[in-house]
Formats: C-alpha cells, structure tokens, sequence
C-alpha cells in the first residue's frame, strides 16, 4: 500500500513538474518582448537581431525552448537563422538549437511519458515491440535514418524517441549528424529569403528536393541488393 502511494505521488509530481515549466515556457512567449505576433521569418530575424553580440545566444535559447512547448514553427525558426546570420553561421546555430531543442523533448518525453506508456499492453507485443526492440539495438542507424529525410516530422521524432527505448547517446548522436544537412539547406534557403531570384535559393531548393528522393533511391537499393541475395543463394 506505501508503495502504491509511493508511485501516485510520483506521477502527480511529474505531471505538476510538466505543467510548470509549461506554463512558465508559455507565459516567456506570451508576455516578452518573445510573443511576436505574426511569426514569420522576417519578425523573428529582427527581434533576435535587437541583441547584437548576443544574437546567436538568443536564438539558440529561443530554439531550444520552442522544442518544449512548440510555439514556434520550426521551420519558421530555421529559416530565420539563414536570415539573421548567412548560411554558414546560421547552420552552425541551428545546429546548435536543434539538437538542445530535441534533446528538451527528449529528456521531457522520456521522463515523463516512458513509464506511463509502458503500462499498455500493446507495447510488449507484435511490430511495437519488434520495433520498441529494434530502436534500442539500432538506435544511432535509425535516428541518422529518421533526422536526413525531410518526410519524419522534427517533433515528433523527437517525442516519439524519448517514448522509445532509444539509447540517448544514440538519439543525440544521431540528431547532431543527421540534422547537419538540413540545417544548411535550410540555413541556404533563409539567407536566401529577401532575393528569392538568387542562384543560391535554387541550389539549395535543389538539395531540398533532392532529400525528398532518397526514400525512394534507398529502397531501390535495397531491391535491388535483396534480388542478388536471392540469386547468388539459389
């Protein structure tokens, strides 16, 4: 019985631990100069820019913070980057932010929704399992996987691996490299914003459609290695 009352106090402290931070992340964007009205990549460039030398710092506590309670966009965040600080400076702090800002969701999910979810059966059996499973042998491989195609949706990447039994070495890892190319396409196409006619915007929307394929030229290879698989053991 003390134990049981042990566990319900725990849940109920995790749950107003939640609800603070969210509650004082949401009240940050609310009632500070952060609450921009119009969210637009242009609005935001300005605002982290009213900083100067702390600018980059700015928007790498502005990214990391947006992880927790998504207010921003995260696309809007990116490009803003590119925006305020060129493509070069502006993938490193994305870079940055995004990987924090995962990792925020991460550490959040983990804490206090692993345990929860665990209590369903339908966790320990069939392909969640399999796959529950498989994420904690092959965690690195999968996350560099999910973080270099444009098609698996940043936060819930991030909130769906800290449900997971994903090593958070390998979460982390996997982020920081498989983000790397998309924060530069990014970071290209947001320096890019106010000359839209530039060459530089159209070299990196190519990268950008170019991402878009590699689902279809990965499982092509596949194919194609599992057919002389199938060959060369007949």
């Amino acid at each position: 019985m003390e134990r049981s009352n042990k566990t319900k106090q725990r849940k109920w402290s995790k749950l107003l631990i939640l609800a603070a931070i969210a509650v004082v992340i949401f009240l940050i964007f609310q009632f500070t100069p952060l609450s921009i009205a119009d969210f637009t990549p242009t609005n935001v460039k300005n605002f982290i820019l009213q900083f100067g030398i702390w600018s980059p710092i700015v928007f790498i506590v502005i990214y990391t913070l947006r992880g927790a309670v998504l207010v921003i966009p995260v696309g809007i965040m990116s490009f803003a980057g590119g925006l305020a600080f060129g493509k070069w400076f502006g993938t490193i702090y994305i870079l940055i932010g995004a990987t924090l800002g995962a990792s925020l969701s991460f550490v959040i999910a983990r804490y206090f929704g692993r345990q929860f979810i665990e209590s369903f059966s339908w966790l320990h059996k069939g392909k969640i399992k399999q796959f529950d499973e498989g994420i904690e042998k092959n965690g690195l491989r999968m996350m560099l996987f999910m973080r270099l195609l444009p098609l698996f949706q940043y936060d819930a990447v991030n909130f769906g691996s800290g449900l997971s039994k994903i090593k958070f070495r390998d979460f982390f890892i996997g982020s920081l490299i498989g983000m790397a190319p998309g924060g530069f396409i990014n970071a290209t196409l947001g320096s890019s914003l106010e000359k839209i006619v530039s060459v530089q915007f159209f070299i990196a929307l190519g990268f950008f459609i170019l991402l878009m394929f590699i689902p279809m030229i990965y499982k092509k290879i596949k194919r194609k290695k599992s057919g002389e698989t199938a060959i060369e053991s007949a």
